[in-house]
């Protein structure tokens, strides 16, 4: 297998991470061959693609409900679900031949799919032509994602591979969601904090929206602030206006570290001694391969409260509560070893640093 194809849509941060990641591993274990990383909403027109990227982002930040009454309405049988189903059709006779030409040109002889747009329906297309898989990027899937149609599909959880086997689905394997390299070779807590700049003697919370910068982020940190023994790093992701905010009013304060969008996110999770986060299940994956202890704030309903509630269930995380709390629930969390210490073991059974050389064994394994 010297060439593979590698699809996502740029609906939020994680289809895309989880895609690329695969690439990395792909091609770091295979010196020479090639992959092609692929947007599959780059064929659909600009008014579109927009309307889809921008729209999801806006409604997590703005209105999650709207994204809640959307994700629950199109995952069981029903009117919203069957006009979905339609109009996803109709783009995909439309514009999926583009993406075709695209990866036989690109000389892939497999593909895998992290997101869900025309994927069943490019295997159901070219079964006969090309091995088709599908990477699951949260903890708990949706009706979208699952299809007898995929050689193989990979999931993050046994509740995951339950939901596969109820649809008489077979062909899917636990593997978790594939993190970067990076975090298979966790660096030190002293390290990272001395390459950061970061207060070796103090206690180190990260809060991060996800990589579309979205929550109670703001909220959160003022209650941080409060304690002058916490050192408080903040990720904004790409959401601009947030980080504008918080670094205008964090400007100059010793125990606040605002950042936008970084391309080290395994370094901080080193240099933290917890993690004040979204419930996204990529950024949880690589939260959970740095054997991070989680307090998980509000979710986007859907997929994140999905995951929100499997962590918490298998005690790898907390849930925040009261986010002008935040700082009395994070040092119930690291000053209570019993607590400290649960959460570390539910984070240790769930960490897969290397799903994603798992998931491409496999698939090379799959004629």
């Amino acid at each position: 297998m010297k060439s593979i194809a590698f699809l996502y849509a740029s609906e939020g941060t994680g289809h895309k991470a989880a895609a690329e990641n695969l690439r990395e591993w792909f091609l770091e274990e295979n010196r020479g061959n090639t992959a092609l990383c692929l947007d599959v909403l780059e064929v659909l027109p600009f008014w579109m693609r927009a309307f889809v990227s921008k729209g999801y982002l806006l409604t997590a930040r703005q209105a999650p409900w709207i994204w809640g009454r959307f994700y629950w309405g199109s995952d069981k049988p029903s009117l919203q679900a069957s006009i979905f189903d339609k109009i996803h059709l109709l783009l995909c006779r439309l514009y999926l031949p583009k993406i075709e030409k695209l990866v036989s040109e690109s000389g892939a002889e497999t593909v895998v799919f992290t997101h869900y747009f025309g994927a069943s329906i490019f295997a159901e297309r070219n079964r006969l032509k090309i091995p088709v898989f599908y990477v699951n990027t949260d903890f708990v899937t949706h009706r979208f994602q699952r299809s007898p149609l995929f050689s193989a599909s990979f999931v993050a959880s046994e509740s995951a591979l339950e939901q596969y086997k109820a649809d008489g689905i077979h062909n899917v394997f636990n593997t978790g969601i594939p993190v970067s390299k990076k975090y298979s070779a966790p660096i030190s807590k002293e390290i990272s904090r001395e390459h950061l700049g970061l207060d070796e003697t103090k206690i180190t919370v990260l809060v991060t929206g996800g990589g579309i910068g979205a929550g109670p982020v703001a909220a959160i940190v003022s209650s941080l602030v409060k304690e002058k023994d916490i050192q408080t790093v903040v990720i904004c992701g790409n959401n601009a206006s947030l980080y504008k905010k918080l670094s205008s009013k964090y400007d100059g304060m010793e125990n606040v570290r605002v950042k936008s969008f970084v391309d080290n996110m395994h370094e901080y999770y080193s240099a933290s001694d917890l993690a004040l986060m979204k419930p996204g299940g990529l950024s949880l994956s690589e939260a959970l391969s740095s054997k991070m202890p989680l307090l998980l704030m509000e979710p986007v309903p859907g997929q994140e409260q999905l995951n929100m509630d499997f962590l918490c269930n298998s005690k790898a995380a907390r849930r925040l509560k009261n986010n002008g709390d935040a700082v009395k629930e994070a040092l119930e969390i690291l000053e209570n070893k019993k607590v400290l210490e649960e959460i570390l073991s539910g984070t240790e059974k769930l960490a897969r640093p290397c799903a994603a050389a798992n998931i491409l064994e496999i698939i090379k394994n799959i004629k």
